[in-house]
């Protein structure tokens, strides 16, 4: 059996390897019930558009832990895409709201079946481990992930 520090080793190494993966799978644009190519980023700034209507970029750059600048970038190649359209708050004119066009809606609806579908994947291969190991798992990786934010906040490694 491994030490305790072995085995965290070998977990960051699966980790990194697995965002590795992950990397390269949303390098790659996908279409989603339309004809548009479509960047995973984008997908999910859709998916949270979708769930959140009447959204801020403000609120898109707190929950996606990206910056204004860049979720505006992207905002506006969707708005191009004619996926996602803004409108002005009637009571604060410096206020705008993101909300999805129909095509955006069909994105949004092929891609949540999508997950579905794949995730359910996922479930049926790790279904040997109980509820509590993935609570388990949920919990080191939710602390894994601040501590991964607090080391990129002072600019460490």
């Amino acid at each position: 059996m491994m030490d305790k520090n072995k085995l965290v080793y070998s977990i960051m190494d699966t980790l990194y390897e697995l965002s590795r993966e992950i990397s390269e799978y949303e390098s790659i644009p996908r279409q989603y019930g339309t004809d548009d190519e479509i960047f995973m980023v984008e997908a999910h700034t859709i998916n949270l558009i979708g769930e959140n209507s009447s959204i801020t970029i403000s609120e898109i750059a707190k929950m996606s832990n990206k910056t204004k600048g860049a979720i505006s970038q992207m905002v506006e190649k969707l708005i191009n895409k004619e996926i996602v359209f803004k409108v002005k708050d009637s009571s604060d004119q410096r206020r705008v709201f993101l909300n999805l066009t129909e095509k955006g809606k069909r994105i949004f609806d092929y891609h949540k079946k999508l997950d579905e579908k794949e995730y359910s994947k996922i479930i049926k291969k790790l279904n040997h481990f109980t509820y509590d190991e993935f609570e388990t798992f949920y919990q080191i990786a939710q602390q894994m992930l601040e501590i991964m934010r607090e080391g990129s906040a002072k600019g460490t490694e």
